[in-house]
């Protein structure tokens, strides 16, 4: 097969097979820019004094700020995941018919590939494009020279070709990965691992990274650790545990939600005679993952979202500490010595960039999840179509959908937050804050005299303070998660109506 070919088939099909492709792109360009920016945020050299916000000047913030955005990389890359695998049973039909036409495995794997990479690959070009064009667009000195974005800065080239290469490489190797597991005859699509049933061992992970981030926490706050602060080796090795249990966390709650929704279809099907409650549970108990599968984006984002908002609270309370401690009596300062509103207006405008972040990225998945949902429907086009060819109303089925994809939607929604929120809440159950001051202990006229300076004594105090837990927030943070999949919900069941037209029954 001539490399023409092979492309000319990469990007044959149907419009779902077509929608993949800009989906894919898409991914791939806001992945690269995000990692981008990530990578530009821990080049920054602190105490620059090129910034006029402490979110790049000061040493902590900025090593705080790197992590942050490392971690938010994780969403991304599970949304790159996402992309690459939509349209998939679509897809392997599609592959089927190639080698009913005489195409051996090998080149339907090429094809594949080439369809993947080549969309990837250009979404990773114009990631890197945007990503330059902002450093143009949004570098704006102001009168002392100072920039309010690090747009003087460009990560190292080795790292942005690792970007630019690795996100399509990344996404290919996903694709031909999940092609082992089915086999491409030109009788169609069979699959080489029987339907288990689905078992409730994923949760192991979710107590695993729960408990080696809490393991964590405690050896940072150990007396071996504090005094001396880690050494640039233990930084990375923590770092590199923190990703580790956090996407061990991720995939628990991933696969935990599938068990979820499975043990609620087989109680929904105990419970309930509704039509459409049967059928979506049916559906759900015939693949449980595919719920999980659709709005994994969105659930990780809850959590990352949960997360957040554990840590504003904790910076809000640090504030509050720290303000409480200059006020203590043993300090005896008539007015706080320094006034902490600057610092509390700072962490809040990272509060509401954390928000925009998240809500921008909540709308990417949900568009995610919309294409998911329209091309199971066209999957099950002949299905539906006959449902309603015997006499099924469109409603029927249009509930049908909404109890299959919220069974395990809500309960999933619910967990992340809380997984969210345990996560952060690991490091910061409690908030510490002190200060200090000089105090003569003498009489008034020993402090008043010459030798005032033998009569002075350095007088601490220290608090600590335990952080609420802002239960609103994360209610809102998954709120706003079941909209937007309410939202895909009502969206889909008005693209629906073509797919349960009884025509469908005549087509291929």
């Amino acid at each position: 097969m001539r490399p023409a070919d092979v492309l000319r088939l990469a990007f044959a099909g149907t419009r779902a097979d077509r929608a993949r492709v800009p989906i894919t792109a898409a991914g791939a360009a806001v992945a690269v820019l995000v990692l981008l920016s990530c990578a530009t945020v821990l080049t920054i050299e602190p105490d620059s004094g090129r910034y006029p916000s402490r979110m790049f000047t000061h040493p902590v913030i900025l090593t705080n700020v790197a992590l942050a955005t490392l971690l938010f990389s994780i969403p991304i890359m599970f949304l790159v995941a996402q992309c690459a695998r939509l349209g998939a049973p679509g897809r392997n039909r599609r592959l089927a018919a190639f080698r009913m036409a005489g195409a051996t495995p090998g080149q339907v794997g090429w094809v594949a590939a080439v369809e993947t990479g080549l969309a990837a690959t250009i979404g990773a070009t114009l990631g890197a494009a945007s990503y330059f064009a902002g450093r143009v667009l949004l570098d704006a000195p102001g009168p002392d020279g100072k920039r309010p974005l690090p747009t003087d800065v460009l990560p190292p080239a080795p790292a942005i070709v690792g970007i630019v290469v690795g996100v399509p490489l990344l996404s290919t190797l996903l694709t031909v990965l999940l092609l082992r597991r089915v086999a491409i005859t030109p009788f169609g699509v069979v699959r080489q691992s029987k339907q288990q049933r689905v078992r409730a061992w994923p949760m192991l992970l979710l107590v695993l990274g729960l408990a080696g981030l809490t393991a964590m926490n405690a050896i940072m706050r150990s007396e071996s650790v504090r005094p001396g602060g880690m050494s640039p080796a233990r930084e990375d090795l923590f770092v590199f545990g923190l990703l580790a249990c956090t996407i061990l966390m991720l995939l628990g709650l991933m696969f935990t939600v599938a068990w979820i929704g499975y043990q609620s279809a087989r109680l929904l099907l105990r419970v309930t005679r509704r039509p459409s409650a049967m059928i979506a549970a049916r559906q759900i108990l015939a693949d449980p993952y595919d719920g999980s599968r659709s709005f994994t984006v969105i659930l990780v984002l809850t959590a990352f979202g949960a997360g957040a908002m554990m840590l504003h609270s904790w910076l809000v309370t640090e504030v509050a500490v720290r303000t409480y401690a200059m006020r203590d009596p043993a300090l005896g300062y008539d007015a706080p010595p320094m006034d902490l509103s600057g610092t509390a207006a700072f962490r809040s405008d990272v509060h509401d960039l954390v928000n925009a972040v998240l809500l921008g990225l909540t709308g990417v998945a949900a568009l995610t999840l919309l294409i998911a949902l329209v091309e199971s429907g066209v999957a099950r086009r002949h299905t539906v179509a006959a449902l309603v060819a015997g006499g099924t109303p469109r409603g029927v089925l249009a509930r049908a959908m909404c109890w299959r994809v919220l069974l395990p939607a809500v309960p999933g929604i619910a967990i992340a937050g809380l997984i969210g929120m345990l996560a952060m809440r690991a490091f910061t159950v409690t908030a510490t804050g002190g200060w200090g001051r000089q105090i003569c202990v003498g009489t008034p006229e020993q402090c008043a005299g010459a030798d005032a300076g033998n009569y002075l004594e350095y007088v601490s105090v220290t608090h600590t303070f335990r952080t609420p837990v802002p239960w609103g927030e994360i209610g809102g943070v998954a709120s706003a998660s079941l909209l937007a999949i309410l939202l895909v919900i009502a969206a889909s069941v008005l693209l629906q109506r073509s797919s349960t037209n009884p025509a469908e029954l005549r087509s291929g």
